[in-house]
């Protein structure tokens, strides 16, 4: 349960988007919001912006960074698996800097992060070189998905198996802190 500060903040959070910015992004079908929690750190940290844009013909894409209904509050994760249940497309996604991970319907999504702004210094992200990385970012996250979820639902599971993939979360996750250090200073 919500304390009241909390709900306070929820409402101004929801008034301060719906209001002002939701009818300028369904207008021009972009819009730059603050970034609130550390839920997506490195890359993307508390007080950096992003540039949300409306998905009308672009998919989708593992790795992509997405902005979605959550009850009232937007957030801005990672998608790190598409699926289909009874017809209907659900996301599973993932903050960078979280250990959990949800699954969202595909229309509490309102659009993909194309840009991030760092303190003046803009990150373009439907570049080649953003796309390979958000990949590998991908590749880390995933693995650790997985590793969860055979963990919890397959204990027949070789341990080799998993030990195979628990590397492969290991370098992915070592090649992502790498570039992002190089990257981003």
């Amino acid at each position: 349960m919500e304390n009241d500060s909390q709900q306070g903040l929820n409402n101004f959070t929801k008034k301060l988007v719906t209001e002002s910015w939701l009818k300028n992004f369904e207008k021009t079908g972009m819009g730059w919001l603050t970034i609130l929690s550390g839920s997506m750190s490195p890359l993307i940290q508390t007080g950096n912006q992003i540039l949300v844009r409306k998905i009308v013909h672009s998919p989708i894409h593992l790795g992509d960074i997405i902005t979605f209904w959550q009850g009232s509050i937007l957030i801005t994760h990672r998608v790190i698996r598409k699926v289909t249940i009874d017809g209907e497309i659900y996301f599973i996604e993932k903050g960078d800097g979280n250990a959990s991970y949800s699954s969202i319907h595909a229309q509490s999504i309102i659009g993909k992060v194309t840009r991030i702004n760092k303190n003046g210094r803009e990150i373009i992200l439907d570049t080649l070189k953003w796309n390979v990385i958000n990949r590998t970012v991908w590749v880390a996250l995933f693995s650790a998905y997985v590793l969860r979820v055979f963990g919890r639902r397959a204990p027949f599971v070789p341990e080799w198996l998993k030990n195979i993939i628990r590397q492969v979360f290991v370098i992915a996750a070592w090649i992502r802190d790498k570039i992002l250090r190089t990257i981003l200073g």
